[in-house]
């Protein structure tokens, strides 16, 4: 009962009333066996849970009443402020409340735990026994960080049992959108020794703090964090003794921390370098060449990039479409290793946390250097041979620099392309065509730039948007955002932004937009989407590393200064993290935004919004551990069927390969209709090319027709004439073959049924992450067949031999492409 009332976060007094009523259908004895009410169900599992801490802290947040000596103060040292609030104790009975709490929920215990069930134990190894030494990474396990830190601390990576963790943190608001002020910041724990398909689940996530509201702690983030840094400074030097229940015997268990991921403001609350101002950026640091704009009263990392190509390129030289009159000969800036950036911050002062009269600003700030303090990480006796200590997040990164994109292109309110920006053109480039002007009347006015969309542009590109459809789950509905009467997209999520990106951008501006513009956005829409490749190739990343340097200057050839923040300048540093860290899934936002979109739905009392939250994770997380031994009857999140699972046989009895898919439609087929022409030629294209039966005969093509037809594109030389060929040589005996072939020839029916959306499925019901995450990936695969789809089309494969005669018309001739569905309206 408690396992379901935590998965459908049902609240404690309906609980009871569920118990009331089962009680009710027991005998009296059994009823002495149940606990009455959900406080009685709790004091049940109590010994069962690992609890948590509440600590008391300044108001300030300037000290944390943490360790013997605090316990019995009762003001803030630093700031003098009370400890607590007090009561009139003349009229109630009820204790003094501290004014600012900390939860802190162990991550000791928690890690022990790991190692309880046989299980999850044996997979805590998997990084030493599954590990392939290769080109492509598919796990941190695999990186150049996880292997320098083996080489520095051979004796930590003796035992492969030692775990290394990941920490996160955001902060949210548990009142949504509200005009109410409030940020709320959990502190996450990720467990990277599990397998890929393990290690970001929720169940490995283990929330370890919870800082109270009502701001956000900023730089203070240091004070709640004390508890956590003892913790794994003892797991670091000593360890703790555990139980291994898959090898039964006793083990000392030490962890370490690799990394932290956070969005980039909060980016320098961890680090300690400011993520604002011209210095913003933590890899070129003071070496950086972005400057303030005199109008627009920003800071723009405009051609701040040419110095990262080579020494030879064009651009270098380039006098006119960067900053006039400037060619750049310098060097790009060198990356400091852990050991030179250990050196700066032992030479911080020390800085006083909370809010001190006194001014805490570290001289040089802003100029020579944007330290605002020296991070507690820095405790952590190995934090410096970390090759990566603080993760860029490249959810935020590829959002910021997709909305810049989508904002300017769509010249709305947001447009980074505003009369300010015009204002500073003449000061930084020589582009006199977009530079402000009079007219006649003497009103000031704006030139058309080319990479902004007209009215009917626009309205063509928000009338594809609103019809545009994705497999179920693939991505939401991206429609919603569309305001057809403004002209305009608004809400998009951080994952519209990712589709939009990715998948969309090549495709939506092709045509509305000058090749000179769509080549450059359609790189970066590459670029993304290598980046965020499951599988990262090294050498790939190390071109990327190189091209997308080519890829910003080709922007800043095309946009205004005003255009490139931050964002754009930190694309160029992702490629050398994802090369170094592994794939960006393991060190994004994404999972710990679910998490806490997941805790923001616990809160139940919006007065004490963190002990809600902690409360509601203790007992998730009991149930969670006891769901591992409860029958295959009991649906837990280890045996979760996937999305769309049907109990409907799957399988399709069918000699050809690409109808052998698992696959039923939905409901019954709403009509029955006939194939054009040019849906037909697609049709058979796509089946042709994607049918292991016929790749005999697609080699042979490439050999005898496509090199000579179209040498340069011997793909492009299929599309147009391979249908034909195919069926000259099967039907008239040029190719000796089985019966197989003979009916591929012949064609499908023209006579199809449509159906509302068909579920396709590549492997039996799931019984854990790995195969659901496989299931996900056959629907992703189906995405250039699905992408415009709103209906699905039943191809019937018993092919009929008497053929309406008006069925061949219109079959040569047609250019069409494998990876579309022919008639934009439905899905083949």
């Amino acid at each position: 009962m408690l396992h379901t009332k935590a998965k459908n976060n049902i609240s404690g007094v309906g609980y009871n009333e569920i118990i009331h009523g089962c009680r009710k259908l027991l005998s009296p004895e059994d009823q002495q066996k149940v606990p009455s009410n959900f406080y009685e169900a709790k004091k049940f599992m109590k010994n069962l849970g690992l609890g948590y801490v509440k600590i008391d802290a300044c108001v300030n947040n300037c000290f944390l009443y943490y360790g013997d000596e605090a316990k019995s103060l009762i003001a803030c040292p630093v700031c003098g402020e009370p400890r607590y609030k007090r009561c009139n104790s003349a009229q109630t009975r009820k204790k003094d409340r501290p004014r600012n709490s900390l939860w802190y929920l162990p991550i000791i215990p928690r890690l022990q735990r790991l190692y309880m069930s046989r299980k999850i134990a044996e997979h805590m190894t998997w990084h030493l026994k599954c590990r392939v030494d290769s080109e492509i990474l598919i796990h941190p396990a695999q990186s150049a960080a996880w292997k320098h830190f083996d080489a520095v601390h051979p004796s930590f990576a003796a035992d492969p049992r030692n775990v290394r963790l990941g920490l996160a943190t955001d902060g949210f608001n548990p009142w949504g959108h509200s005009s109410r002020s409030y940020s709320c910041w959990p502190v996450f724990i990720v467990v990277y020794n599990l397998p890929p398909e393990m290690c970001m689940r929720p169940e490995f996530t283990f929330l370890t703090l919870v800082i109270s509201g009502p701001k956000s702690p900023g730089k203070n983030i240091d004070v709640f964090l004390c508890p956590l840094i003892d913790d794994l400074k003892q797991l670091w030097s000593s360890g703790v003794e555990t139980f291994d229940s898959f090898r039964k015997q006793n083990f000392t268990m030490r962890a370490m921390l690799m990394w932290t991921i956070t969005d980039f403001p909060d980016y320098g609350m961890v680090s300690g370098w400011s993520t604002h101002g011209r210095l913003s950026c933590p890899y070129c640091m003071e070496m950086t060449r972005a400057f303030y704009l005199q109008n627009g009263r920003k800071i723009s990392f405009f051609d701040c990039h040419r110095q990262f190509l080579p020494a030879s390129h064009s651009y270098r030289m380039d006098t006119t479409q960067f900053l006039k009159g400037r060619c750049e000969f310098g060097p790009p800036p060198p990356r400091l290793d852990g050991h030179s950036v250990r050196l700066r911050v032992a030479a911080l002062p020390d800085v006083l946390f909370g809010n001190p009269s006194v001014n805490q600003t570290i001289f040089g700030f802003g100029e020579t250097h944007n330290w605002v303090k020296r991070s507690i990480f820095w405790e952590l006796p190995y934090w410096e041979d970390n090759l990566i200590r603080h993760n860029l997040d490249v959810m935020h990164c590829e959002k910021n620099f997709f909305d810049n994109i989508i904002h300017t292109v769509m010249d709305d309110s947001s447009s980074k392309d505003n009369v300010k920006s015009r204002m500073d053109l003449p000061l930084y480039c020589d582009r006199e065509e977009l530079q402000l002007y009079y007219d006649r009347s003497g009103s000031l006015c704006k030139p058309n730039a080319s990479y902004a969309l007209n009215t009917d542009k626009k309205r063509c590109l928000c009338t594809w948007l609103k019809h545009v459809r994705f497999p179920d789950g693939f991505a939401s509905n991206i429609a919603r955002c569309v305001n057809l009467a403004e002209l305009r997209l608004v809400g998009l999520k951080s994952h519209d932004c990712h589709i939009f990106m990715q998948r969309l951008i090549p495709i939506a501006f092709r045509g509305l937009l000058p090749d000179s513009i769509w080549g450059p956005l359609t790189e970066v829409s590459n670029f993304f989407r290598a980046l965020c490749s499951p599988n990262v190739n090294i050498k790939d990343m190390a071109v990327w590393e190189t091209k997308i340097v080519e890829i910003i200057c080709k922007l800043e050839r095309i946009f205004p200064p005003s255009f490139f923040d931050c964002m754009e300048h930190l694309a160029i540093h992702l490629p050398f993290e994802a090369r170094i860290g592994g794939p960006v899934q393991f060190r994004w936002m994404y999972p710990i935004e679910r998490q806490m979109h997941k805790l923001k739905q616990t809160i139940g009392n919006k007065n004490h919004v963190e002990a809600s939250i902690v409360e509601a994770y203790i007992l998730n997380e009991i149930t969670e551990f006891c769901s591992r031994y409860f029958g295959a009857d009991v649906e837990t999140s280890w045996s979760k069927p996937p999305r769309n699972f049907s109990a409907v046989p799957l399988y399709r009895n069918t000699e050809f390969s690409i109808f052998a898919c698992p696959g039923h439609p939905m409901g019954s087929h709403s009509q029955t209709r006939c194939l054009t022409a040019q849906e037909m030629k697609a049709a058979e294209l796509y089946v042709l090319l994607n049918c292991r039966e016929v790749d005999a005969l697609l080699d042979i093509f490439d050999r005898e027709v496509g090199v000579y037809m179209i040498p340069s594109d011997p793909h492009k030389a299929r599309t147009r004439s391979f249908v034909t060929w195919f069926k000259d040589r099967v039907l008239n005996g040029h190719h000796e073959g089985n019966g197989v072939l003979q009916y591929l020839a012949l064609g499908p029916s023209w006579t199809v049924n449509v159906y509302r959306e068909e579920i396709f499925q590549d492997k039996e019901p799931p019984s854990t992450q790995s195969n659901e995450h496989s299931s996900n990936l056959a629907s992703t695969e189906c995405m250039d067949l699905h992408a415009e789809g709103a209906t699905v089309v039943d191809l019937n494969e018993n092919v009929n031999d008497d053929v309406d005669e008006n069925a061949s018309e219109g079959n040569d001739g047609y250019e069409t492409r494998s990876d579309a569905g022919g008639d934009s309206s439905e899905t083949e």
